[in-house]
C-alpha cells in the first residue's frame, strides 16, 4: 500500500528543526578593528541606512525547503530534482548539515547507497551529535556492506535453458496468499486491532492452508509492541503506518505460516527498531522470513534444500528494479538450493491495475518496477515459483519455462483498515505441486473472499476463478485454469477432482 509521505523523507518536529537551521549557519569573520581617530574634520553629512544583506545561508536553508518538498511531493520521481537542489546548498553552505541530511535519504531513495553513505559521513564529520544520525547511520553502512557483497557475486554468463519435463520423485507442495495485513495499533486514538490477539483472524482458511509443506504469506505490518512511525503525525487520521503486537506472531504460526515475506513498503513502518522487533518475533514463533538485505530464508523441506528470497522497491530490500542483481542472486542461490522461491512487492497499486502491462510501472511518481521483465529475469537464472504482491487485487497467473508466476495475490487479510470495495475483497489461497526439479505439474486456486472487517473466509461463488481466468487470458493468452480453478500439466492424467484436492 502507498505510503502518505516518501519513505525516505522525514518530518521533522520543532526542536529537531530548530537545530537543522542552527546547521545552515556559517561562522561570521570577527569585526575590522576600529581606525584611529581623524585629526580633525567636520561631522560627516547623514547618510539612509542601508538596507541588512540577504545571507547566503538562509538561501542555503531555502534550498534544502524546497527540496524537501519537491521530495515529499514526488517520491523516487522527485529524488534527482532535489539531490540538485541540495548539491546547490551545499555549493553556498558546505557546512549545511540538514543538506548532507537530506541528501543521503534521497540518495538511498534514487538506490545510491555508496553515495548516500558518503554524505551522512561527511555529516557525522560535521556534527556527529545530528538528530538520528547514529541510528540510521550503521543500518546505512550495513546495507552498503550487503550490497558490495551482491555486486562480487560472479556475473553467472549464459545460462542453461531450464528443464521444463518434471523429474521423477516425491513433490513439494506450497500454499501462497497474498497481503496479509492485521489492523493498527498505532497511532493512539486510531487504533484497530481484532480480538483474542487475531486467535481466530484464519479460522475459516486454516484447513486449506494447512494441507501444504510450505505455507507462505506477504507479512505487510511491523510487529512491534512500542514506537512511533515517522512517516505521519499521532494525529493523522489516514495514516498508512502499520504495526500491531508482537503476540500477532503466535496467530500467524497457528494458522499455519511457516515462511514469510518482509520485504516490502511497510516493513519498515518503524525504522530499524521495528524490523528488529519483527524478525525477532516472526524467529521465536518459528516463522521463517526474506526481506531486508541480507535476510534470505533456506531450509529444510523433505530433504529438500528450499531458498526463499523476497524483493520490492525501496531502499533497504533487495530491489525489484535491479534486474541484474537479481539474476546474479538467484543464480547464486539455485547452485546451493534445490529449489528458490522468489516472492515480490512489485507493480502499481488499486483496482485500476489488474492488468500486467509491458514494462515499468510507477504509482505516485514511484518506480514499481518491471514485473513481468523480473519474473522471467528470476525463472531463467533459476527461481521454480515467483509470487507477486503489492496491488492489493489478484492479477494473472502465467506458466514461464515450466514454473509457475503469480503476479499477484492480493489482499488476504486485514482489519477496518484495507479498501474492500469490489476486486479488492476478493482473494484466494494458490495451491502449487511441484516436481523435485521445480517443474510445477499442478496448480489451484481456492476462491475466498475478505469479510469484513477483514477476515478470509472461502468463496462458494468462486468469484476469484472468473477473474484470474479472465485476467490471464487478456494478459497472456490463455486462462491457465479451468472453470474449477484447476490446472495439471498436460503430462500427467488430468483428474476430474476439486481444486481442494491437492494434498501433502
Amino acid at each position: 500500500m502507498a505510503c502518505l509521505l516518501p519513505l525516505m523523507t522525514r518530518r521533522l518536529r520543532l526542536p529537531t528543526l530548530l537545530l537543522l537551521l542552527a546547521g545552515c549557519a556559517t561562522v561570521q569573520p570577527p569585526p575590522a578593528p576600529a581606525a584611529p581617530p581623524a585629526a580633525v574634520a567636520p561631522p560627516a553629512p547623514a547618510s539612509p541606512p542601508l538596507a541588512a544583506p540577504v545571507r547566503e545561508p538562509a538561501s542555503a536553508l531555502a534550498l534544502v525547503e524546497e527540496g524537501r518538498t519537491v521530495q515529499r511531493e514526488k517520491g523516487e520521481g522527485g529524488a534527482g530534482e532535489a539531490i540538485a537542489l541540495y548539491r546547490k546548498a551545499l555549493a553556498l553552505d558546505p557546512q549545511c548539515t540538514a543538506a548532507w541530511w537530506e541528501l543521503g535519504w534521497s540518495e538511498q531513495l534514487r538506490g545510491r547507497h555508496e553515495a548516500a553513505l558518503e554524505a551522512w559521513t561527511t555529516l557525522e564529520g560535521l556534527d556527529s551529535h545530528f538528530p538520528e544520525l547514529s541510528e540510521h547511520l550503521p543500518e546505512l553502512a550495513e546495507r552498503v556492506r550487503q550490497l558490495r557483497l551482491l555486486d562480487a557475486l560472479p556475473d553467472p554468463g549464459p545460462l542453461p535453458p531450464r528443464d521444463e519435463v518434471p523429474s521423477p520423485g516425491p513433490g513439494l507442495t506450497v500454499a501462497a496468499v497474498g497481503d496479509v495485513q492485521l489492523g493498527m495499533a498505532w497511532p493512539p486514538g486510531h487504533v484497530a486491532l481484532p480480538p483474542n490477539d487475531a486467535s481466530d483472524m484464519f479460522d475459516a482458511v486454516k484447513e486449506t492452508l494447512g494441507r501444504a509443506e510450505v505455507r507462505f504469506g506477504n507479512l505487510e505490518t511491523v510487529l512491534a509492541d512500542s514506537g512511533d512511525s515517522k512517516k505521519c503525525g499521532k494525529k493523522s487520521t489516514k495514516c498508512y503506518a502499520f504495526r500491531v503486537p508482537t503476540s500477532f506472531a503466535n496467530s500467524l504460526h497457528a494458522a499455519g505460516f511457516n515462511v514469510m515475506s518482509i520485504a516490502n513498503n511497510h516493513a519498515g513502518d518503524f525504522g530499524p527498531e521495528g524490523r528488529r522487533s519483527t524478525i525477532a518475533a516472526l524467529d521465536a514463533a518459528g516463522i521463517r522470513h526474506s526481506g531486508p538485505l541480507g535476510d534470505i530464508a533456506s531450509w529444510d523441506v523433505g530433504g529438500r534444500r528450499v531458498a526463499l528470497v523476497g524483493f520490492s522497491f525501496g531502499s533497504d530490500v533487495y530491489r525489484i528494479q535491479d534486474l541484474v542483481v537479481a539474476r546474479k542472486l538467484v543464480a547464486d542461490l539455485k547452485k546451493r538450493h534445490d529449489l528458490v522461491f522468489v516472492s515480490f512487492h512489485g507493480g502499481a497499486e488499486g483496482v485500476g491495475a489488474a492488468r500486467v502491462p509491458q514494462g515499468v510501472e510507477t504509482f505516485l511518481g514511484e518506480n514499481r518496477g518491471d514485473v513481468r521483465g523480473f519474473a522471467h529475469t528470476v525463472v531463467d537464472a533459476g527461481a521454480d515459483l515467483v509470487l507477486g504482491s503489492s496491488p492489493h487485487l489478484l492479477r494473472a497467473l502465467e506458466v514461464y519455462r515450466g514454473r509457475l508466476i503469480a503476479y499477484s495475490l492480493g489482499n488476504f487479510s486485514t482489519w477496518d483498515t484495507f479498501n474492500l470495495t469490489g476486486p479488492l475483497g476478493i482473494t484466494g489461497i494458490l495451491e502449487v505441486a511441484l516436481a523435485p526439479n521445480g517443474v510445477a505439474t499442478r496448480v489451484a486456486l481456492v476462491p475466498a473472499l475478505i469479510e469484513k472487517p477483514g477476515r478470509p473466509v472461502l468463496d462458494p461463488a468462486r468469484q476469484g476463478v472468473a477473474l484470474v481466468r479472465s485476467l490471464s487470458a487478456l494478459d497472456f493468452g490463455s486462462p491457465l485454469l479451468d472453470e474449477n480453478g484447476l490446472w495439471v500439466r498436460d503430462t500427467l492424467p488430468v483428474q476430474a477432482t476439486r481444486p481442494d484436492s491437492v494434498r501433502e
